[in-house]
């Protein structure tokens, strides 16, 4: 069973992954092209469903068969999950240490039965209920007692390899919350105990107001440059209305608009990037009420999305020091996004 270790030091927590093999192959960072070959041998494709473990969820006619053709979403366990269902969690020391059974979830949310079609080229209507998919599973996942955490991260480009280029998202649930997102989850907590007002609608109203990051808006969210961002055309999005939990969103069609809007300007003016898209949510409160966590989280947090393109390495001091350098100052970034020109 894999491990999450406790590092005493910063309080991040790793996932250890015991008894795995690799070649030096497996853990180069591979950018590779799409290949004829490497189409007719993605398992995540229509009429390659034989090639996944048996699915948990599918958007499927009335009457289809599961682990059939026909479908336009697939929910499915990771081939080698990094976390396992099945055990108790046995929270113990290793010395001075703290140490975890790898106890979680991890599956595939399969986006398209196309291999070639990704997120600019998706039509609202699929990507709604792509979104949807996402929240059913949210709400599966946090029934479990164990789970503090339920991530959902999109990688594409870098690093996916020949067979993963399909159009996907991961779903992890972990029995911690993850340091990001503990951090963010403190620092709103700690806004709101100083001014009563939740930190994330206070930047909806500071960014509406002046206008300078903004990529997109409409009445129901806002896509917008972070003032600090910490990579070049990071790119954020979040509803207007305050909400902690993105699987009580309604507004699904807006966001399926504005999602695939964005992802058309990233993909056109930057050349097609690598990117990542992680959605930052409420915790599984359920667990953390018993505990006296996040009392104030109705009111203080307030989920989004964060969409994140690869453009460049990070430096020796950005590494060292844990301290980002943008190159691009998000003013900037959100008129070219905005404008669609560069000068």
């Amino acid at each position: 069973m894999n491990e999450l270790r406790r590092d005493p030091v910063s309080g991040r927590w790793t996932i250890v992954l015991m008894g795995k093999k690799f070649r030096l192959e497996d853990l180069r960072n591979l950018f590779q092209p799409i290949t004829k070959q490497a189409v007719e041998s993605c398992p995540f494709c229509e009429n390659n469903e034989a090639r996944t473990p048996s699915e948990i969820y599918a958007l499927r006619p009335p009457g289809s068969r599961p682990n059939s053709p026909n479908w336009e979403i697939r929910v499915i366990p990771d081939y080698y999950p990094i976390l396992q269902t099945h055990g108790d969690i046995d929270n113990r020391a290793a010395g001075i240490y703290d140490v975890l059974n790898g106890i979680g979830a991890h599956e595939i949310l399969i986006e398209h039965p196309s291999h070639n079609v990704n997120l600019p080229e998706f039509s609202a209507a699929h990507t709604v209920d792509v979104l949807k998919t996402m929240q059913m599973r949210i709400i599966a996942l946090k029934k479990d007692p164990r789970f503090r955490y339920v991530l959902i991260h999109k990688n594409y480009g870098e690093a996916t390899g020949n067979t993963l280029r399909h159009a996907y998202s991961q779903i992890l649930a972990t029995p911690i919350t993850p340091r990001r997102i503990r951090d963010e989850l403190l620092n709103a907590k700690e806004y709101f105990s100083y001014k009563e007002r939740c930190v994330f609608c206070d930047i909806v109203d500071e960014e509406t107001l002046r206008q300078k990051r903004i990529v997109l808006e409409d009445q129901n969210f806002i896509a917008f440059e972070p003032f600090a961002s910490g990579r070049s055309f990071e790119t954020w999005i979040m509803p207007r209305r305050h909400e902690t939990f993105f699987e009580t969103n309604e507004n699904l069609q807006s966001l399926a608009e504005m999602l695939i809007a964005t992802m058309k300007k990233i993909k056109t003016l930057l050349d097609d990037p690598s990117y990542i898209i992680t959605l930052h949510n409420g915790p599984n409160i359920s667990v953390s009420v018993k505990r006296r966590y996040w009392k104030t989280i109705r009111k203080d947090y307030h989920w989004h999305f964060e969409i994140v393109p690869r453009l460049r390495s990070r430096s020796s001091f950005e590494l060292g020091s844990g301290i980002p350098i943008n190159p691009v100052a998000p003013e900037k970034a959100a008129q070219i996004l905005r404008e669609e020109e560069w000068e």
